[in-house]
């Protein structure tokens, strides 16, 4: 599917954020395989692999002609309005609202965007057709994740401007089409530019326009590339330092073929019609027809796939690992609602269980290293804590490097990418990730971020980081929040209760936790800061399964009721130099292990957190 403390803390540090609000939860989840076309009108149309038309989404712009898209690496999605040069990026939520729209062109004079790639370091280029002055020349730009210009480049070009681009496994040397018979190749890195294939130059390849482009493996031009080429697709290669068309693809009276893109699958691509509206499904190899015809009934201006990562963005990084769960009801005769997966990259330990699960469910979980800054969390971030309010976050909270760099991957992020089929029949996705059991890290204030834009932290022990959610698609990355180091939490711990502690349960059962926060090198008695906010978030932590052998992801408390008042927020109150609260045990079963967690929601402080048991 879309967190740690000073020294080796034995206990769980616990973030449930402040609950989201429920257009955050709504709509249509977007699966690795669902295929985004340019509709027109500001707008893409998404399907699912096999075709199903599943939603249509907007750009806000409410009109425009829009043309090529594109993913990051952490499976937030970009696209562009070629009618007013946008370039328009969306949150992974499943509302999916619009995260940036950034005006292209502007410094440049750049006009009509068309096409945009990844180069596997965060960054990103922007293909244009035109420019303010004319319909043609139009060049290249590069922008940093932020959609922040970094560079604007002019190409040669032909009938067009730098129409459709790709980018091979060296992050800077472009493929592009200019609405001419040639594929060019321009480095960003040293400016060259050069022709990899000038079609009018072979037989049969002599009438039309070329469009969209894709680079097939190694990813540098050795494996040749897919062209759209109004006739039909071309596989084209270069063999004996000459152009060659290895095959060629067309189905029915097509004959106008300009949107392009591969599918995940590794096997297959997606290829549509500009004037009959129809896209389909190729096996590469073979040229059948997997998926269509499929008409859009509106126009066709460009399609992406979610997760068809380019080779710029495969190239720098290990294999992307995937893997494939059945999980069953857990009622009756055993049955396994929980995922255990160890990262073949990383060592790092991914465990999911679908709580209350009433029916069969695939769960397939996808995991990847990434450059931090695509793993950077959005710039708003949602806190959130079922059944409470809503609240945001300081956002762009930065990955965590630290057990990427353990496992042998140093400035990488890792990125875990979770679905579950049916979407449905379960209550709670409860999830944790933690460490190989051979590292050792002292881990300073890490965050479980959902969607690059909820923190859904909800308890560390040791380095687990245990988070809730909704039913959705997520993407899930461990982040690092900042704290201000002029002040501590005092023996970064609760002064109670004490970690470990048992507690007897009956009805009236209650606990007092406190914590004492000062400058730092004044505990315990310098005079803590008035506007914290120090959130408590309670876990607990489940028995394993006998019949699977396996360890559920431990579930949150909720609500956590405070005493004295059930529906008030389980916020800490300063009293003196104290930072209190006292929590009913209610509805928390005896014979459980908890993990209570503080939060500062100002990120003043660093985390804390204690283990307890009810008996």
């Amino acid at each position: 599917m879309r967190t740690m403390s000073r020294g080796m803390i034995a206990a769980a540090l616990l973030l449930l954020a402040i609950g989201a609000t429920p257009p955050l939860h709504a709509q249509v989840q977007w699966n690795v395989g669902d295929v985004f076309v340019a509709i027109g009108g500001g707008q893409y149309n998404v399907y699912s692999n096999t075709g199903a038309l599943r939603a249509t989404i907007a750009d806000g712009t409410g009109s425009g002609a829009t043309a090529g898209c594109a993913f990051d690496s952490a499976y937030r999605l970009f696209t562009t309005n070629f009618s007013n040069t946008d370039i328009v990026r969306f949150a992974i939520d499943n509302a999916h609202p619009i995260a940036q729209t950034i005006p292209g062109g502007a410094t440049s004079g750049f006009r009509q965007s068309e096409s945009v790639a990844f180069d596997g370091h965060g960054n990103f280029y922007v293909g244009y057709a035109a420019t303010s002055s004319s319909a043609s020349g139009g060049g290249l730009e590069l922008y940093n994740h932020n959609g922040v210009l970094q560079d604007s480049f002019s190409p040669t070009t032909e009938n067009r401007g730098v129409d459709w681009i790709d980018v091979a496994s060296d992050g800077h040397t472009i493929f592009y089409t200019s609405e001419g018979r040639k594929i060019f190749k321009f480095d960003t890195a040293s400016s060259a530019s050069s022709v990899y294939v000038d079609l009018s130059t072979v037989s049969g390849g002599t009438n039309g326009k070329l469009f969209a482009i894709r680079i097939l493996p190694p990813g540098n031009g050795a494996g040749g590339v897919l062209v759209a080429d109004q006739k039909n697709i071309k596989r084209v290669n270069v063999v004996g330092g000459a152009a060659a068309i290895v095959q060629t693809y067309h189905v029915g009276s097509q004959s106008d073929w300009e949107a392009l893109n591969l599918d995940p699958n590794g096997t297959s691509f997606w290829a549509g019609d500009a004037t009959t509206h129809n896209f389909y499904r190729f096996n590469i190899s073979t040229g059948n027809v997997e998926v269509g015809p499929i008409n859009t009934n509106a126009s066709l201006g460009g399609l992406c796939v979610d997760g068809a990562f380019n080779a710029a963005q495969l190239s720098p990084f290990p294999t992307p690992a995937t893997q494939t769960f059945t999980l069953t009801p857990t009622t009756g005769s055993g049955g396994s609602n929980t995922v255990f997966f160890t990262s073949p990259i990383t060592g790092t330990r991914f465990t999911a269980t679908l709580a209350n699960l009433t029916n069969n469910a695939t769960v397939t979980l996808r995991d990847s290293l990434v450059d931090p800054s695509v793993a950077q969390s959005d710039p708003t971030v949602f806190s959130l804590s079922p059944g409470t309010v809503a609240a945001t976050v300081a956002g762009s909270i930065p990955c965590d490097q630290v057990l990427p760099g353990l496992a042998g991957f140093p400035d990488t992020c890792e990125v875990f990418e979770f679905e579950a089929s049916p979407n449905s029949g379960f209550s709670d996705q409860n999830f944790e990730i933690d460490k190989s059991t051979a590292v050792t890290e002292a881990i300073p204030n890490l965050r479980f971020i959902r969607n690059l834009d909820e923190d859904i932290t909800d308890g560390v022990v040791k380095t687990p980081l245990i988070g809730t959610k909704r039913p959705g698609l997520c993407v899930f990355t461990v982040n690092q929040q900042t704290s201000n180091s002029a002040f501590e939490v005092c023996g970064d711990a609760f002064s109670s209760p004490a970690a470990g502690t048992a507690f007897s349960k009956n009805k009236t059962a209650s606990i007092a936790f406190k914590f004492k926060v000062s400058p730092t090198g004044a505990c315990p008695n310098g005079a803590s800061p008035t506007n914290l906010l120090p959130l408590l978030v309670i876990a607990r932590v489940l028995p394993l399964d006998p019949s699977t052998g396996t360890t559920p992801a431990p579930e949150p408390v909720t609500p956590i009721i405070v005493a004295g008042n059930s529906g008030g927020l389980p916020l800490f109150i300063l009293s003196g130099n104290t930072w209190q609260l006292q929590v009913k045990t209610t509805n928390m079963p005896a014979g459980f292990t908890y993990i209570a967690t503080m939060i500062d929601l100002t990120s003043t402080v660093p985390s804390i957190s204690a283990t307890f048991n009810l008996k």
